[in-house]
């Protein structure tokens, strides 16, 4: 993961735009509101691969894996769900984690002759590309394990996908070329790149750096739409690094 860093300017940074991160918002929301509810569906557009996961390493097949997606997140998205929502407090990982557990643990009680979801596709899920996805993925991990690590992946790809936005826009994409070949044995020398980029190689060295110190405040944006207080940060940020060691 990119380096993060922690100091007291970051922290009250944080601190101030809380008032609008995204589960904060749906905690918040004192009704069904239009952006609470907006709030919610684009962190399950984001989030739902990790819920494919954690249903198929439960031991679903990927057609019911599929089925059960959707139904809960159509559940999830429910405006009788979304007041519950309201009532939780702390991760909105832990919150979903428990959540498919517990919809599973339902499910499994019951014989159901409709086809699950009722055929209501409330988010874009491939299931080619799901199912592809779920067997790159390790499986000598539990069911919890296996959902922190792809919560973290897809984290740190949201962050990649808006760094990359950024540069783009600025016309910089090349800059964000060499950073992501650092650390690769067939990349050119930074100096051969800053000769083709026609600045001198300290030059390119700080342009670096600051992209890597965005990457890092973009991570932190993206938990701290996740999270329901500015110090559950540190330790969200925390956990998602052990998860991806595993």
């Amino acid at each position: 993961m990119a380096e993060v860093a922690s100091n007291s300017t970051d922290n009250a940074a944080t601190a101030k735009a809380f008032a609008t991160t995204r589960w904060t918002l749906i905690l918040t929301a004192q009704d069904g509101s239009s952006a609470s509810q907006a709030a919610l569906e684009t962190l399950c557009q984001t989030y739902w691969f990790p819920v494919y996961a954690l249903v198929r390493k439960c031991g679903c097949d990927p057609e019911a894996a599929g089925d059960f997606t959707q139904e809960f997140f159509a559940r999830l998205l429910s405006g009788d769900r979304l007041a519950a929502v309201r009532r939780e407090r702390g991760r909105f990982r832990a919150f979903l984690a428990q959540s498919v557990k517990n919809f599973l643990a339902d499910e499994w009680d019951k014989s159901r002759a409709q086809k699950r979801g009722g055929g209501q596709v409330v988010l874009s899920l491939d299931a080619e590309i799901a199912e592809g996805r779920y067997l790159d993925v390790p499986h000598d991990v539990t069911p919890d394990k296996l959902f922190d690590r792809q919560w973290a992946e897809q984290l740190l790809a949201a962050a990649r996908a808006r760094l990359h936005a950024e540069f783009q826009a600025a016309g910089q994409k090349k800059l964000l070329d060499v950073l992501e070949q650092i650390g690769d044995p067939d990349a050119a020398p930074l100096a051969s790149e800053a000769g083709c980029l026609g600045m001198p190689l300290n030059t390119l060295k700080s342009h670096l750096h600051r992209a890597r110190l965005r990457q890092a405040e973009i991570i932190r944006e993206l938990v701290a739409d996740t999270v329901s207080t500015p110090k559950e940060v540190e330790n969200e940020l925390r956990d998602l690094l052990e998860a991806l060691r595993t």
